[in-house]
């Protein structure tokens, strides 16, 4: 402990010797001043004009409120159109490992592994559902993404 002391001691010795030719600062509060506020006036303004924009109805033609007429033709009543019939999937993904994709290249060859290796995972569990097979190579070295598309 003394040896610490006696080096803080020495320490502070030196530290007075040395002459700072820097300036003194100080903090004091109180009201701004008239250059204080004429900077941060100047640091307020927009540090670019201000553009003028149009408002949303006179940017897009056919918005309401639009301001411009349309120069699409008027549209006249039909009969509605009859939507269109849904097709709804249910796509389940798997990831096969130490597969070769040369093995998988054409859709009854892909067929034929879903059948042999996910068909109890199916929902149906009847191939008659499935409608697509997709694969992908994954970014781990020697497996493939196989993704299945049955019909619901």
């Amino acid at each position: 402990m003394a040896a610490i002391t006696e080096e803080l001691v020495l320490r502070g010795r030196s530290h007075a010797n040395i002459d700072d030719d820097g300036p003194e600062v100080s903090v004091v509060e109180g009201p701004a001043g008239r250059e204080t506020l004429a900077l941060i006036t100047d640091m307020a303004r927009p540090m670019r004009s201000v553009q003028v924009t149009l408002d949303y109805g006179d940017r897009i033609s056919n918005a309401p409120g639009a301001k411009t007429p349309s120069r699409a033709p008027a549209v006249t009543a039909s009969p509605a159109p009859q939507p269109a019939a849904l097709a709804i999937f249910e796509m389940l993904t798997f990831v096969v490992q130490a597969a070769d994709a040369a093995s998988l290249a054409s859709e009854e060859q892909r067929r034929r592994f879903v059948e042999a290796h996910l068909l109890q995972r199916l929902p149906g569990k009847d191939m008659a559902q499935v409608e697509r097979v997709d694969v992908t190579p994954w970014t781990v070295k020697g497996a493939l993404v196989v993704r299945v598309w049955c019909k619901v």
